[in-house]
Protein backbone atom coordinates (compact mmCIF):
# COMPACT_ATOMS: atom_id res chain seq x y z
CA UNK A 1 0.00 0.00 0.00
CA UNK A 2 0.72 3.42 -0.84
CA UNK A 3 -0.31 6.55 1.14
CA UNK A 4 0.24 10.23 0.85
CA UNK A 5 -1.11 12.06 4.11
CA UNK A 6 -0.67 15.45 3.13
CA UNK A 7 -1.87 18.86 4.71
CA UNK A 8 -1.38 21.66 7.55
CA UNK A 9 -3.51 19.29 10.63
CA UNK A 10 -0.42 17.51 11.52
CA UNK A 11 -2.40 16.23 14.63
CA UNK A 12 -5.19 14.49 12.66
CA UNK A 13 -2.50 14.03 10.29
CA UNK A 14 -0.37 12.15 13.10
CA UNK A 15 -3.29 10.44 14.47
CA UNK A 16 -4.18 8.82 10.88
CA UNK A 17 -0.48 8.11 10.77
CA UNK A 18 -1.06 6.16 13.83
CA UNK A 19 -3.74 4.02 12.38
CA UNK A 20 -2.15 3.03 9.74
CA UNK A 21 0.48 1.48 12.39
CA UNK A 22 -1.78 -0.21 14.40
CA UNK A 23 -3.21 -2.13 11.46
CA UNK A 24 0.19 -3.49 10.58
CA UNK A 25 0.61 -6.08 13.50
CA UNK A 26 2.71 -5.77 16.83
CA UNK A 27 4.07 -2.38 17.26
CA UNK A 28 7.33 -3.74 18.62
CA UNK A 29 7.81 -6.14 15.95
CA UNK A 30 6.70 -3.27 13.60
CA UNK A 31 9.22 -0.63 15.11
CA UNK A 32 12.16 -3.28 14.08
CA UNK A 33 11.12 -2.99 10.24
CA UNK A 34 10.51 0.98 10.13
CA UNK A 35 12.61 3.15 8.21
CA UNK A 36 12.06 6.86 8.43
CA UNK A 37 13.59 9.36 6.02
CA UNK A 38 13.69 12.69 4.98
CA UNK A 39 12.51 13.62 1.66
CA UNK A 40 14.96 16.16 0.97
CA UNK A 41 18.00 14.43 1.63
CA UNK A 42 17.39 10.33 0.50
CA UNK A 43 19.11 9.41 -2.29
CA UNK A 44 17.83 7.30 -5.13
CA UNK A 45 19.58 4.53 -4.79
CA UNK A 46 19.45 3.89 -0.70
CA UNK A 47 15.37 4.72 -0.74
CA UNK A 48 15.10 1.79 -3.88
CA UNK A 49 17.84 -0.61 -1.04
CA UNK A 50 15.33 -0.02 1.84
CA UNK A 51 12.24 -0.17 -0.14
CA UNK A 52 12.84 -3.50 -2.03
CA UNK A 53 14.50 -4.92 1.12
CA UNK A 54 12.03 -8.18 2.73
CA UNK A 55 11.01 -7.47 6.41
CA UNK A 56 12.61 -9.59 8.98
CA UNK A 57 9.90 -11.26 11.00
CA UNK A 58 7.59 -8.41 10.81
CA UNK A 59 4.90 -9.35 7.84
CA UNK A 60 5.94 -5.83 6.57
CA UNK A 61 8.47 -3.39 5.90
CA UNK A 62 6.90 -0.04 7.25
CA UNK A 63 8.36 3.26 4.84
CA UNK A 64 7.60 6.50 5.99
CA UNK A 65 9.13 9.64 4.05
CA UNK A 66 8.60 13.27 4.98
CA UNK A 67 8.87 15.88 2.28
CA UNK A 68 9.75 14.16 -0.66
CA UNK A 69 7.07 16.04 -3.15
CA UNK A 70 8.36 19.35 -1.69
CA UNK A 71 12.06 17.99 -2.66
CA UNK A 72 10.44 18.58 -5.81
CA UNK A 73 9.06 21.99 -6.11
CA UNK A 74 9.71 24.21 -8.87
CA UNK A 75 11.18 26.96 -6.92
CA UNK A 76 15.07 27.99 -5.70
CA UNK A 77 16.35 29.57 -3.01
CA UNK A 78 18.28 33.12 -3.92
CA UNK A 79 21.57 32.17 -4.14
CA UNK A 80 21.90 28.45 -3.90
CA UNK A 81 22.92 26.55 -7.05
CA UNK A 82 19.72 24.33 -8.65
CA UNK A 83 20.08 21.32 -9.93
CA UNK A 84 19.34 21.33 -14.35
CA UNK A 85 15.96 20.68 -15.18
CA UNK A 86 16.96 17.59 -16.51
CA UNK A 87 18.64 15.88 -13.22
CA UNK A 88 15.41 16.71 -11.31
CA UNK A 89 13.36 15.37 -14.07
CA UNK A 90 15.79 11.99 -13.89
CA UNK A 91 15.55 12.28 -10.03
CA UNK A 92 11.34 12.44 -10.34
CA UNK A 93 10.77 9.31 -13.09
CA UNK A 94 13.33 7.22 -11.04
CA UNK A 95 11.61 8.04 -7.43
CA UNK A 96 8.61 7.34 -9.26
CA UNK A 97 9.42 4.05 -10.62
CA UNK A 98 10.96 3.16 -7.26
CA UNK A 99 7.59 3.55 -5.14
CA UNK A 100 5.48 2.36 -7.83
CA UNK A 101 7.35 -0.59 -8.35
CA UNK A 102 7.37 -1.31 -4.19
CA UNK A 103 7.05 -4.76 -3.39
CA UNK A 104 3.59 -5.89 -1.51
CA UNK A 105 5.67 -6.44 1.96
CA UNK A 106 6.42 -2.73 1.82
CA UNK A 107 3.90 0.07 2.99
CA UNK A 108 4.96 3.25 1.93
CA UNK A 109 3.48 6.89 3.76
CA UNK A 110 4.70 9.78 2.21
CA UNK A 111 3.96 13.33 4.66
CA UNK A 112 3.75 16.16 3.00
CA UNK A 113 2.56 20.08 5.03
CA UNK A 114 0.91 20.84 2.20
CA UNK A 115 0.08 19.28 -1.57
CA UNK A 116 0.02 21.16 -4.63
CA UNK A 117 -1.22 18.85 -7.40
CA UNK A 118 1.31 20.65 -9.91
CA UNK A 119 3.90 18.90 -8.03
CA UNK A 120 5.57 16.94 -10.77
CA UNK A 121 6.58 13.93 -8.54
CA UNK A 122 2.38 14.02 -7.54
CA UNK A 123 1.63 14.27 -11.11
CA UNK A 124 3.73 10.43 -11.78
CA UNK A 125 2.52 8.98 -8.70
CA UNK A 126 -1.25 10.40 -8.61
CA UNK A 127 -3.03 6.85 -9.30
CA UNK A 128 -0.62 4.87 -7.44
CA UNK A 129 -1.28 6.69 -4.07
CA UNK A 130 -3.69 6.50 -1.77
CA UNK A 131 -4.12 10.47 -0.97
CA UNK A 132 -5.58 11.74 2.20
CA UNK A 133 -5.98 15.41 2.83
CA UNK A 134 -5.33 17.33 6.40
CA UNK A 135 -6.55 20.42 5.97
CA UNK A 136 -6.16 23.52 8.54
CA UNK A 137 -9.38 22.48 10.59
CA UNK A 138 -11.67 25.56 11.32
CA UNK A 139 -13.88 26.38 14.53
CA UNK A 140 -17.07 24.53 13.80
CA UNK A 141 -14.67 21.57 12.91
CA UNK A 142 -13.07 22.05 16.50
CA UNK A 143 -15.78 22.44 17.99
CA UNK A 144 -17.67 19.22 16.53
CA UNK A 145 -14.42 17.50 17.64
CA UNK A 146 -13.85 18.82 20.98
CA UNK A 147 -17.66 17.59 21.67
CA UNK A 148 -16.72 13.94 20.29
CA UNK A 149 -13.58 13.82 22.38
CA UNK A 150 -14.85 14.45 25.28
CA UNK A 151 -17.65 11.63 24.42
CA UNK A 152 -14.44 9.02 23.82
CA UNK A 153 -12.92 9.71 26.63
CA UNK A 154 -16.30 8.93 29.15
CA UNK A 155 -17.08 12.59 29.40
CA UNK A 156 -19.88 15.28 29.15
CA UNK A 157 -19.49 18.99 28.24
CA UNK A 158 -22.17 21.73 27.47
CA UNK A 159 -22.22 23.14 24.45
CA UNK A 160 -21.66 26.72 25.89
CA UNK A 161 -18.41 25.09 27.40
CA UNK A 162 -17.37 24.09 24.13
CA UNK A 163 -17.64 27.46 22.32
CA UNK A 164 -15.81 29.11 24.84
CA UNK A 165 -13.17 26.30 25.16
CA UNK A 166 -12.65 26.87 21.23
CA UNK A 167 -12.79 30.76 21.59
CA UNK A 168 -9.42 30.40 23.98
CA UNK A 169 -7.75 28.11 22.16
CA UNK A 170 -8.32 28.47 18.29
CA UNK A 171 -8.32 25.81 16.09
CA UNK A 172 -5.10 24.06 17.50
CA UNK A 173 -6.34 20.80 17.77
CA UNK A 174 -3.08 19.79 20.00
CA UNK A 175 -3.99 22.46 22.48
CA UNK A 176 -7.85 21.00 22.20
CA UNK A 177 -6.24 17.08 23.23
CA UNK A 178 -4.27 18.76 26.12
CA UNK A 179 -7.36 20.85 27.18
CA UNK A 180 -10.71 18.38 26.92
CA UNK A 181 -8.06 15.97 28.52
CA UNK A 182 -7.13 18.44 31.57
CA UNK A 183 -11.35 19.21 31.45
CA UNK A 184 -12.26 15.36 31.60
CA UNK A 185 -9.91 14.53 34.71
CA UNK A 186 -10.77 17.90 36.93
CA UNK A 187 -14.57 17.28 36.27
CA UNK A 188 -14.54 13.54 36.72
CA UNK A 189 -18.00 12.08 36.11
CA UNK A 190 -19.83 15.27 36.12
CA UNK A 191 -20.53 17.95 33.28
CA UNK A 192 -18.03 20.37 31.84
CA UNK A 193 -19.44 23.59 32.30
CA UNK A 194 -18.04 27.03 31.48
CA UNK A 195 -16.92 27.90 34.55
CA UNK A 196 -14.83 24.72 34.12
CA UNK A 197 -13.04 26.06 30.99
CA UNK A 198 -12.86 29.63 32.51
CA UNK A 199 -10.73 28.21 36.17
CA UNK A 200 -8.95 26.03 33.59
CA UNK A 201 -8.19 27.37 30.44
CA UNK A 202 -8.91 31.11 30.18
CA UNK A 203 -6.89 34.32 29.85
CA UNK A 204 -4.71 34.03 33.07
CA UNK A 205 -3.37 30.77 32.17
CA UNK A 206 -2.92 32.49 28.22
CA UNK A 207 -0.84 35.18 30.29
CA UNK A 208 1.25 32.51 32.42
CA UNK A 209 2.40 30.92 29.31
CA UNK A 210 3.06 33.99 27.41
CA UNK A 211 5.09 35.20 30.24
CA UNK A 212 7.40 31.90 30.71
CA UNK A 213 7.72 32.13 26.98
CA UNK A 214 8.69 35.53 27.09
CA UNK A 215 11.07 35.03 30.13
CA UNK A 216 12.33 32.12 28.03
CA UNK A 217 12.92 34.16 24.84
CA UNK A 218 14.33 36.79 26.27
CA UNK A 219 16.53 35.39 29.41
CA UNK A 220 14.98 36.78 32.57
CA UNK A 221 14.90 34.01 34.85
CA UNK A 222 13.08 35.45 37.64
CA UNK A 223 10.05 35.92 35.13
CA UNK A 224 10.32 32.74 33.85
CA UNK A 225 9.98 31.13 37.42
CA UNK A 226 7.63 33.15 38.24
CA UNK A 227 5.52 31.91 35.79
CA UNK A 228 6.32 28.71 35.57
CA UNK A 229 5.27 28.51 39.62
CA UNK A 230 2.54 29.96 38.41
CA UNK A 231 1.16 27.41 36.16
CA UNK A 232 2.38 24.71 38.46
CA UNK A 233 -0.05 26.39 41.18
CA UNK A 234 -2.56 26.08 38.99
CA UNK A 235 -2.72 22.64 38.56
CA UNK A 236 -0.70 22.66 34.19
CA UNK A 237 1.40 19.67 34.57
CA UNK A 238 4.48 19.54 33.33
CA UNK A 239 4.19 17.67 30.26
CA UNK A 240 1.59 20.20 29.31
CA UNK A 241 3.84 23.21 30.09
CA UNK A 242 6.50 21.78 27.79
CA UNK A 243 4.05 21.40 25.12
CA UNK A 244 3.26 24.38 25.49
CA UNK A 245 6.38 25.88 24.88
CA UNK A 246 7.15 23.95 22.14
CA UNK A 247 3.50 24.78 20.59
CA UNK A 248 4.87 28.44 20.87
CA UNK A 249 8.21 28.62 19.60
CA UNK A 250 6.94 26.75 16.24
CA UNK A 251 4.39 29.31 16.24
CA UNK A 252 6.83 32.26 16.38
CA UNK A 253 9.25 30.09 13.93
CA UNK A 254 6.28 30.21 11.46
CA UNK A 255 5.70 33.50 11.54
CA UNK A 256 9.10 34.98 11.17
CA UNK A 257 9.51 32.29 8.34
CA UNK A 258 6.01 33.78 6.74
CA UNK A 259 7.03 37.28 7.25
CA UNK A 260 10.37 36.93 5.59
CA UNK A 261 8.67 35.65 2.41
CA UNK A 262 6.47 38.61 1.87
CA UNK A 263 3.37 37.21 3.75
CA UNK A 264 0.90 39.53 4.98
CA UNK A 265 -0.13 39.42 8.73
CA UNK A 266 -4.38 38.36 7.80
CA UNK A 267 -2.69 35.54 6.03
CA UNK A 268 -0.49 34.06 7.94
CA UNK A 269 -2.88 34.83 10.74
CA UNK A 270 -5.56 32.47 8.67
CA UNK A 271 -2.49 29.77 8.24
CA UNK A 272 -1.93 29.31 11.70
CA UNK A 273 -5.56 29.36 12.79
CA UNK A 274 -4.85 32.17 15.02
CA UNK A 275 -8.22 33.57 15.69
CA UNK A 276 -7.46 34.51 19.52
CA UNK A 277 -6.45 38.49 19.04
CA UNK A 278 -4.67 38.16 22.34
CA UNK A 279 -2.24 35.15 21.67
CA UNK A 280 -2.35 36.65 17.73
CA UNK A 281 -0.68 39.80 19.39
CA UNK A 282 1.79 37.96 21.52
CA UNK A 283 3.08 35.92 19.43
CA UNK A 284 3.09 38.03 16.70
CA UNK A 285 5.60 40.52 19.30
CA UNK A 286 7.45 37.61 20.36
CA UNK A 287 8.40 36.61 17.12
CA UNK A 288 9.47 39.94 15.84
CA UNK A 289 11.88 40.02 18.96
CA UNK A 290 14.21 37.34 18.47
CA UNK A 291 16.57 35.98 15.90
CA UNK A 292 16.19 32.54 14.08
CA UNK A 293 19.57 31.87 15.82
CA UNK A 294 17.85 31.89 19.52
CA UNK A 295 14.88 30.24 18.27
CA UNK A 296 17.00 27.19 17.16
CA UNK A 297 19.04 27.20 20.09
CA UNK A 298 15.42 26.81 22.11
CA UNK A 299 14.65 24.24 20.00
CA UNK A 300 17.08 21.89 20.10
CA UNK A 301 17.21 22.14 23.75
CA UNK A 302 13.27 21.17 23.74
CA UNK A 303 14.22 18.06 21.86
CA UNK A 304 16.92 16.85 24.53
CA UNK A 305 14.33 17.19 26.84
CA UNK A 306 12.14 15.20 25.07
CA UNK A 307 14.64 12.40 24.72
CA UNK A 308 15.74 12.60 28.06
CA UNK A 309 11.64 12.38 29.42
CA UNK A 310 11.28 9.33 27.13
CA UNK A 311 14.27 7.55 27.51
CA UNK A 312 13.87 7.70 31.39
CA UNK A 313 17.01 9.55 32.15
CA UNK A 314 14.52 12.68 33.74
CA UNK A 315 10.80 12.46 35.12
CA UNK A 316 8.72 15.47 34.03
CA UNK A 317 9.12 17.89 36.97
CA UNK A 318 12.58 18.01 37.06
CA UNK A 319 13.08 18.38 33.27
CA UNK A 320 10.74 21.43 32.80
CA UNK A 321 12.66 22.77 35.50
CA UNK A 322 15.71 22.62 34.22
CA UNK A 323 14.92 23.46 30.87
CA UNK A 324 13.73 26.72 32.13
CA UNK A 325 16.11 27.33 34.16
CA UNK A 326 18.86 27.05 31.93
CA UNK A 327 17.27 28.83 28.45
CA UNK A 328 16.21 31.41 30.76
CA UNK A 329 19.40 32.23 32.08
CA UNK A 330 21.41 34.89 30.40
CA UNK A 331 24.79 33.83 29.22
Amino acid sequence: MRYLLAGPDDFSLKARLAEIKAGLGDPQILDTATNVFEGASVSPGEFRLVVNAMPFLAPVRLIIVKGLLSRFKKSEAAGKKKKTKENQDSDVLEMAEIIRNAPPSTVLVLIESELLKSNPLFKALETDLKTEDFPPPNKPRVKEWVGQRVNQAGGHITPPAINLLVQYIGTDLWTAAAEVEKLTLYADNRQITEEDVKLLVGNAQEASIFSLVDGIFEQRLKNAAAALESLKAGGVSSSYIITMIARQLKMVIQIKDLKGRGVKDTEIRRLLGLSNDFVWQKTLQQAGRQSIARFKEIFSRLLETDVAIKTGQLDEITAVDLLVAELASAG
